[in-house]
């Protein structure tokens, strides 16, 4: 498994990362958690926002599980928003983005040549003529690597495989279907089977009744499009050879190679998108008028300086809302397999914080 970095659409984490304060620095972990409290108040403090939180633990627990230096080995960079077309990477930004990821090659030399991914999210027709902007630009750029394209429209998709031929495209997380509620994992699975099914059943047949229904949604919460043979056809036929899953804890059995053939797995860690829609509330937060209505002209991209922050009665996992999506954080990494981390097709894509 190869070591990704997830940045946003906000160029300032690209700045940071250069400067080496998006990631973990070893015994100086508690300067770089001081550095942000500090410097941006309005998002990262504790008392605001989880992210702070989920950056401290998720950084200690890949360092604990996988790779001590894992942040001397960064394979590559994911850039853009995969949630808000109003997010998507204009040209001047891309621009800036590939400089930004040139001066990090520089500063930090690479152990391999590392890859630009472009994030897209899904696109409506108003920002086609943007879209194309900046793949036309990507697609003509001179670069080592070839540049990948996150894509979650097939719209999008369709642009990759009939004019945009040099990019490669990959089938990113919302595109890419996977039962994510955090409800399951918060109250586990439980069942009450109808009337009619237990009726005249003994108390010893109804449990064992509820066993075999609970072993089938396990079954169930455990699955992914990718190990449909319907899907993987697609993929082939367009030339696709990765694809996204969201990392989430209690669905160890959903990280299993042999479900995934030969396809490349980009598991997101440790924000996993829960729903994502038009409307968006923290438009709203400094205009109360959008509260209620999808974003139809010019964003603010009031994002970028606020989230909401949901109190659940769990507490072993954040739920937030940033922009038009709602994220959960899973830190615990005991749920892949050996052979899942051993298998240098897949990606870890760590986010520090979550990508808008």
């Amino acid at each position: 498994m190869k070591f990704f970095i997830h940045l946003g659409t906000n160029l300032e984490y690209f700045k940071l990362l250069n400067e080496w304060f998006l990631l973990s620095q070893g015994k100086k972990d508690r300067e770089v958690a001081d550095f942000f409290v500090q410097n941006f108040p309005w998002e990262l403090a504790e008392t605001i926002s989880p992210q702070y939180e989920i950056n401290f633990m998720s950084l200690r627990e890949i360092r604990k599980k996988f790779w001590v230096d894992a942040f001397n080995k960064i394979e590559g960079i994911y850039y853009g928003s995969d949630n808000c077309e109003f997010l998507l990477a204009r040209k001047k930004e891309l621009v800036e983005a590939i400089e930004q990821f040139r001066e990090f090659d520089k500063k930090y030399p690479p152990h391999t040549i590392r890859t630009f991914v472009f994030v897209t999210p899904y696109i409506w027709n108003a920002l086609l003529p943007a879209l194309e902007e900046s793949l036309d630009y990507l697609n003509n750029l001179k670069i080592k690597n070839p540049i990948e394209v996150v894509v979650n429209d097939f719209g999008t998709l369709r642009l990759l495989t009939t004019k945009y031929t040099r990019l490669k495209p990959i089938f990113w997380r919302l595109i890419h279907k996977l039962l994510k509620t955090p409800l399951i994992d918060s109250f586990w699975y439980d069942v009450h089977p109808s009337g009619e099914a237990i009726k005249n059943k003994t108390s010893q047949e109804i449990e064992i009744m509820k066993a075999e229904i609970i072993k089938w949604q396990i079954k169930f919460y455990n699955s992914a499009e990718i190990s449909l043979e319907e899907l993987q056809n697609f993929l082939k036929r367009y030339d696709i050879e990765r694809v996204a899953l969201d990392y989430i804890e209690k669905r160890g059995n959903l990280y299993d190679n042999k479900r995934f053939w030969d396809f490349g797995i980009d598991l997101y860690y440790p924000w996993s998108i829960v729903f994502t829609w038009r409307l968006c509330d923290t438009a709203s937060i400094e205009n109360p008028s959008k509260g209620y209505y999808a974003t139809d002209d010019i964003c603010p991209r009031t994002c970028n300086r606020y989230d909401i922050f949901y109190k659940i009665k769990t507490s072993y996992y954040k739920l937030i809302q940033r922009g038009n999506a709602g994220f959960r954080s899973s830190i615990n990494l005991d749920y892949l397999s050996e052979d899942f981390v051993k298998n240098e097709n897949n990606r870890f894509i760590y986010a520090p914080f979550v990508s808008v």
